[in-house]
């Protein structure tokens, strides 16, 4: 499939998204950050063993991460969220409720300030989670275009022997069966293990 044809169907999930209405946006939004943040609570000890998170700040049509953040910092979490340099690459700074804001040198985006940091303190994270625009049941997802979080994926084995948990937020209709053809998957797209949407909880792939 051409890279063409690949940015259609980014524009076309980027509208359908805007599509859903901002009320209904919230609604789906709300419904997911309690059902991670309860998710995350119930995990094993084994399994949250850095009580450490990261996951994006959220930016104009995407799920609405705040109250996960805040509910997570709340108990105690460590949180990480993803800054985007130029080279394409990702470095991570912590967040924290009111932690200074500046917009990014990439666009109109808010980031965090404070010292930015290599993939090597997500690397032993207990849960990433990663944005998408879909994703389907394999785990297979459809990225903004700028394979940040693809690179990130290939380089976590390399820097941890335990790969955190990959969990992929959604709304409802940005999850497919993955025999449905909805967007492309490359020989370089690596999966994550969970989606998650409000309509259907976290279905493990």
């Amino acid at each position: 499939m051409s890279t063409e044809t690949k940015d259609q169907l980014r524009r076309q999930f980027f509208r359908q998204r805007k599509e859903l209405g901002a009320k209904e946006r919230q609604r789906q939004s709300e419904q997911l950050a309690a059902l991670l943040v309860q998710w995350y609570r119930e995990l094993g000890a084994d399994q949250r063993s850095t009580q450490k998170v990261a996951l994006t700040v959220q930016f104009g049509s995407e799920p609405d991460t705040d109250a996960v953040l805040h509910a997570l910092h709340a108990d105690g979490v460590e949180l990480w969220v993803p800054i985007s340099n130029a080279d394409r690459s990702m470095s991570w700074t912590q967040w924290y409720p009111d932690v200074p804001m500046e917009q990014s040198k990439l666009g109109p985006i808010q980031e965090p300030t404070g010292e930015r940091l290599g993939p090597e303190v997500v690397a032993d994270a207990d849960v990433i989670f990663v944005p998408a625009l879909a994703a389907d049941t394999s785990g297979y997802r459809l990225g903004k275009g700028g394979g940040y979080y693809d690179r990130l994926l290939e380089l976590l084995p390399k820097l941890a022997d335990n790969v955190p948990l990959l969990v992929t937020p959604l709304f409802d209709h940005e999850f497919f069966a993955a025999n449905a053809d909805a967007f492309p998957i490359e020989d370089h797209d690596l999966p994550v293990q969970a989606i998650a949407t409000a309509a259907n909880g976290i279905v493990w792939v």
